[in-house]
């Protein structure tokens, strides 16, 4: 699963940190990115009473990190493509003060990104349409995967 992207304005956006989001009305709202919905489960995700989905500006990159490794594998974004975050209905903090929960959409990976990233999911990325479905647009092709370490010789 993705573990940072990073916007076309350059900032570095982080799981576990406030998010800026755009809803397919327009409207912007705030949350806390915290996990990931599989786009396969996406109509059961949105089916939650208070759950909408709502998209990022665009991104220029977006990295995974290594489970084993923890190394962090960057990868480019397509031009104009945002990524889609589920937003759980809003709750009330400790302090009182509500907020939402946002769930990065992730689809599954194909053999070049699994070798590359080593994971099996990767973002969702595309662009929200008004009346709130998605257009898809392709990931672009990863890097090719590091060789690997090679052990010692003597």
């Amino acid at each position: 699963m993705p573990h940072l992207f990073r916007t076309s304005d350059g900032k570095l956006w982080k799981a576990s940190q406030p998010l800026d989001l755009t809803l397919a009305d327009g409207s912007k709202v705030e949350a806390v990115w915290g996990g990931s919905a599989q786009e396969e489960k996406l109509a059961w995700w949105l089916a939650k009473s208070g759950h909408l989905l709502a998209q990022t500006q665009e991104v220029a990159e977006v990295a995974v990190r290594d489970d084993e490794t923890h190394d962090i594998a960057w990868g480019a974004a397509p031009a104009g493509a945002r990524l889609f975050f589920v937003l759980e209905a809003p709750v009330q903090g400790k302090n009182g003060a509500p907020y939402r929960i946002a769930k990065m959409v992730t689809t599954a990976v194909t053999e070049a990104q699994l070798a590359y990233f080593r994971d099996t999911r990767f973002s969702l990325f595309g662009t929200l349409q008004p009346d709130g479905g998605i257009r898809r647009i392709p990931a672009l092709p990863p890097p090719p995967p590091k060789p690997p370490v090679q052990g010692e010789l003597f």
